[in-house]
């Protein structure tokens, strides 16, 4: 064998020079590429995984490595790295790189071709274990650190050294594949397809050398359930500096919920995120790390959170616009904030919303080594310190908040039993707001309360000094959402009114609160519980020009203006009044020992100034159900003021009202009065004109024993407070009392009233009486409607027991020869007027050059009446087909017959003239009597024809010409007996026109003297 060999090599030694170092090249290139394609794969693939499998302690597969030894291209196929149960860890399918072997030499450089990782993949799972950050690389972690670290090398500072110049023509990375598994929460991340571009890529280019290609990367992430995460831009190394852009789009936010989902009640349903600017990262020696962000855009999208499948909160968009990060600076700027059409479903309840729990973390108490509060509070407030330190250092600017169409659902626990309220569309926008806070911060805001209202406001909040200045505006506010925050402590039941208020707020820390502004009241109606009717309503209230100064304790009103306002007061059967049930008692109110507040918590009284309330078609209603029948009267078309009322000042405010009793009585009340200081002031007059005594026939009935057919009263009342000592005077004067049948009523005066009324009544029908009363507001017994009956129970007394001095105390001596007086609907002259007459019949004969003239007079309301039941009598005689001569002289409403002709003719009547059912009036007054044992067929219908005798009275109709009628057959009827009787000559008697304009002073004639 070593012949040939011998051979050969003297042949090769006589070769030609040339050839002999070809042919050595030739064979030190074919052991070469003998040993790079052949010997180092095989190694490779042999001990490579065998090296990698010790050092992680995992097996290592690799199923083929390839070197192509002609265009230096290197393949490593099937590399996978496996946990000790056989299952996948990391890996990638395929690795090829090719080295630039001359330009490697040309520049100096490592080049490389092409780089490219193909279908690499990590599956990285968190482990259920006590350590709940272990992680299935957490060994090879500390395997790698245990090995990587040598004694020798900790005392050993590290020397610098120049990164290593490596030139990449292109590096990719195709199908890269992330699972991560939280065992712990049961969760997991899935990232099917990453890729990575970097093309031209130097490791010592800068950006401002060789154009603007090299250094480029992107980078992009496609998550499993969507949602994708971009990034691209050039990137340097040396100093660091990276800028680019990047993109996280429709990024859904429940795969990332689900590994706090155990910790947190809520559970977030869908949503999903997305960010982008443009950014630049830049480290330099000696220098901070500098991140620049431009343009930012980051968004919110159909955030969800829901409890048991019921819907706790909804977003469908929160974007911020125009975020800018300036990491050196500290310095955050955000051009805007816009959220919308966010819907919150929520309960309002001593601890809070009920829905704050719910995104709470479950166990979030913290376990603390034992020590004394003392020392953790002082821990951790010098920690708060510092945190607050830390954060004071950074600036945040937002230019301005949009929030738009936010639909608040909430249901309030809290002050009331499940109070629903819904402020939808809610509007807020804002100016700009600095995290120093040290601008006050514009705002506008606009919400609708329950679709039943709306608030406007606009002004600015100083935060820093935690001051508020706004204008604010609530209209059309549905009174009657707050009826369930009144109901426990007043009973009423507040059935409609809408409230409009405008006006500026302007608020402190100091609590003190300044407003100035308008609020008006329309159609409101306020319902008594205990009653259900109405207890107080208006058209309008209006209070102009408020202005409440709580720094100063002051509150001002210009004007109050009420239009149509309506009370109603009510005395139930056991005397007790609707007012007085009006507030709810609570139990510590009730309590006997409720202890009394600590002197320092006294606060001064507010004080207050109204300019002026007015009143404006006005009415109350006033009923008596403690009497039996039951008693009701009204006062309509009340007007008036009441003018500088005030707490402070010395000159008490002036009252000036007027209205009508039954429509028709005059009703006044002037004076002073000032209810509001500490021992109320009052110096009033009230006086009622020609009130129908029919009214108060309940009353007459029960305490005089009789009820009243007829007449009218007019009273006088002026009372004086001071001191709370009462003084007052009263004058009554009664005219044309008629009374009716007995009453058999048990609280009766035992007193002889019809004795009584004929001593006090004067031969024109009319009682005129003054009481004198006082009283002491502090005394125990004081009431005011005991010393008014008392004074009265007086007079009666006295005229009982005492009637000569009573007559000689009232009349006097002097005839009044001027008025001829008439019964009320009547034209013929009484006894007593023809006794006048002819005195005066004596004194014109015995001077002929007198002359007389006559113009006669009626009484509107008085003579209506009478010309009323002669119609009304007419109509009774047509219908029951009697001569009207044969009705019954006595007859009137309370002793009308109750079977016959005349009774089937009045509930005939009735029907025709009211239109309505006589049976219906019949049921009505029985069910008001339902609770009268005692009342029996008789009674009923006795009290059934009353009413129907008054309702068939007051339809009667009496127009101006029967009244000028009247009017010129008195002042005729005066003439004719003056003539025919008394013998005036015809010719010394001038009749007035009594018909064009008609004289309402009295039922009377009025005589007028003259000369011839």
């Amino acid at each position: 064998m070593s012949k040939p060999f011998t051979q050969l090599a003297v042949k090769f030694r006589h070769l030609p020079k040339y050839q002999r170092y070809l042919a050595i090249l030739l064979t030190i290139y074919l052991i070469f590429t003998a040993v790079l394609g052949l010997l180092v794969p095989y190694v490779a693939h042999k001990q490579l995984p065998q090296e990698l499998s010790a050092v992680l302690k995992r097996p290592v597969m690799l199923e083929d490595v390839s070197i192509n030894p002609l265009t230096l291209k290197v393949s490593l196929t099937g590399f996978s790295v496996q946990e000790k149960d056989k299952s996948n860890f990391i890996g990638f399918g395929k690795l090829t790189f090719q080295l630039d072997f001359w330009r490697s030499i040309i520049n100096a450089a490592l080049s490389v071709d092409h780089v490219t990782l193909d279908k690499p993949y990590a599956l990285l799972e968190r482990l259920n274990k006590p350590d709940s950050f272990t992680f299935n690389f957490s060994d090879i972690i500390q395997e790698l650190a245990n090995s990587g670290v040598n004694e020798t090398d900790i005392d050993q500072p590290e020397t610098p050294s120049g990164l290593p110049h490596i030139k990449v023509k292109d590096l990719s990375i195709l199908d890269a594949e992330l699972l991560y598994t939280d065992k712990v929460t049961d969760s997991r991340l899935h990232y099917p397809a990453m890729t990575l571009h970097l093309k031209a890529f130097d490791t010592l280019k800068s950006f401002d050398s060789n154009g603007n290609g090299s250094n480029q990367f992107s980078i992009r992430f496609v998550g499993k359930d969507g949602g994708e995460i971009a990034t691209q831009g050039k990137l340097q190394l040396s100093p660091l500096n990276i800028i680019g852009e990047l993109q996280l789009t429709a990024i859904q936010l429940p795969q990332f919920w689900s590994f706090i989902a155990d910790d947190v009640q809520a559970r977030l349903d869908s949503g999903q995120f997305s960010f982008n600017t443009h950014f630049e990262v830049l480290a330099q020696a000696d220098l901070a790390l500098q991140l620049l962000t431009q343009d930012g855009q980051f968004s919110l999208e159909n955030i969800s959170f829901v409890d048991d499948q019921s819907p706790l909160l909804s977003l469908p968009l929160l974007s911020l616009n125009g975020i800018s990060l300036n990491l050196a600076d500290k310095q955050v700027k955000i051009a805007s904030v816009e959220t919308e059409k966010l819907s919150l479903n929520a309960s309002l309840t001593t601890e809070g919303l009920d829905i704050l729990p719910l995104f709470m973390p479950v166990n979030s108490g913290e376990k603390r080594s034992p020590k004394s509060s003392q020392s953790y509070v002082q821990e951790k407030t010098g920690q708060d310190s510092e945190d607050k330190q830390a954060a004071l250092d950074w600036s945040a600017i937002i230019t301005s908040v949009a929030v738009k169409d936010y639909d608040l659902n909430l249901v309030d626990n809290r002050l009331t039993d499940n109070t629903p309220w819904r402020i939808f569309p809610f509007n807020l926008s804002t100016g700009e707001i600095r995290s120093n806070l040290e601008s006050p911060i514009e705002f506008r805001l606009d919400l609708a309360i329950n679709n039943r209202g709306t608030l406007q406001s606009s002004g600015s909040v100083d935060a820093k000094q935690e001051t508020l200045k706004a204008d604010i505006a609530l209209s059309k506010f549905d009174l009657s959402q707050i009826q369930a925050y009144l109901q426990p402590y007043i009973n009423i039941d507040l059935k409609q009114g809408e409230l409009n208020t405008k006006g500026s707020l302007t608020a402190g820390s100091d609590k003190a609160i300044y407003f100035s502004g308008d609020i008006k009241v329309d159609e409101l109606l306020v319902k008594d519980n205990l009653h259900k009717k109405t207890l107080v309503k208006w058209q309008s209230m209006s209070v102009n020009r408020l202005i409440l100064d709580q720094g100063k304790n002051k509150l001002s009103i210009e004007s109050v203006d009420f239009t149509k306002p309506y009370g109603r007061i009510i005395i139930a059967e056991d005397k007790s009044t609707n007012i007085q049930a009006l507030l709810v008692k609570s139990s510590s109110e009730q309590s006997a020992n409720i202890p009394n507040k600590p002197a320092s918590e006294s606060q001064a009284p507010l004080e207050i100034n109204i300019g002026q309330i007015r009143f404006n078609q006005g009415s109350t209603f006033f009923a008596d159900n403690s009497l039996t029948p039951n008693f009701a009267a009204s006062i309509e078309q009340l007007e008036g003021s009441i003018d500088k009322l005030s707490s402070t000042a010395k000159r008490p405010a002036s009252v000036d009202i007027k209205g009508k009793i039954d429509k028709y009585a005059p009703v006044t009340l002037k004076g002073d009065l000032n209810p509001l200081l500490e021992m109320p002031y009052l110096d009033l007059a009230l006086n009622f004109s020609n009130v129908e005594l029919t009214s108060v026939n309940p009353y007459s009935g029960t305490y005089a024993g009789y009820y009243i057919d007829k007449g009218q009263m007019s009273l006088s009342l002026n009372y004086q407070l001071e001191n709370n000592k009462l003084k007052g005077s009263n004058h009554l004067v009664v005219d044309q009392l008629k009374l009716g049948k007995p009453s058999d009523s048990s609280l009766a005066t035992t007193l002889p009233v019809t004795l009584a009324i004929a001593l006090l009544q004067d031969r024109h029908g009319v009682i005129d009486l003054g009481l004198d009363v006082s009283g002491d507001l502090d005394s125990p017994s004081f009431s005011f409607g005991s010393i008014i009956m008392t004074a009265f129970t007086n007079v009666i007394t006295k005229a009982v027991t005492a009637p000569f001095s009573l007559l000689a105390g009232l009349f006097g001596d002097d005839e009044q020869l001027d008025k001829i007086a008439f019964e009320p609907g009547q034209t013929q002259i009484s006894a007593d007027e023809q006794e006048k007459l002819a005195i005066l019949a004596k004194a014109l004969l015995d001077r002929p050059k007198l002359t007389l003239s006559i113009e006669g007079a009626i009484d509107a309301v008085t003579d209506a009446r009478i010309l009323k039941e002669q119609i009304l009598r007419q109509k009774l005689a047509n219908l029951s087909q009697t001569e009207i001569e044969s009705l019954p002289s006595d007859l009137s409403a309370s002793n009308f017959p109750t079977e016959g002709s005349l009774s089937d003719a009045l509930i005939s009547l009735y029907k025709n003239e009211t239109g309505l059912s006589a049976s219906e009036l019949k049921l009505s007054i029985e069910k008001e009597h339902t609770k009268e044992a005692e009342l029996d067929q008789e009674k009923l219908q006795t009290l059934w024809h009353i009413a129907l005798y008054n309702f068939s009275l007051n339809k009667q109709v009496v127009d101006d010409d029967m009244l000028g009628t009247l009017a010129s057959s008195r002042a005729s009827a005066v003439k004719t007996h003056l003539v025919e009787i008394n013998k005036i000559p015809p010719s010394r008697i001038f009749l007035l026109d009594s018909r064009i304009d008609i004289n309402h002073g009295a039922q009377e004639a009025l005589l007028t003297l003259g000369a011839d």
